[in-house]
């Protein structure tokens, strides 16, 4: 599932260096690991593990100044 989502993050140089948290479906989540990040033409990438052990991609689009956020599936081992 992908929707708009309310992103905290970290701005240094310039804005959306590193998201340290975000609210989806309505429930807040603190990010305690940022995995990969990568740009691509739709926009900024952060692929990130929440507190809870739980994986998002949030992706920030410069263009339009909004966030989407997709929930990933874990890999089973």
């Amino acid at each position: 599932m992908s929707e708009k989502t309310h992103v905290e993050c970290y701005s240094g140089s310039r804005y959306a260096e590193r998201p340290v948290s975000f609210d989806f479906l309505g429930h807040e989540h603190s990010v305690k690991d940022l995995v990969e990040t990568w740009r691509s033409p739709s926009g900024l990438h952060f692929q990130v593990r929440t507190e809870e052990d739980e994986c998002f991609e949030l992706t920030y689009d410069q263009r339009t100044d909004e966030w989407s956020i997709l929930r990933l599936e874990e890999e089973e081992s």
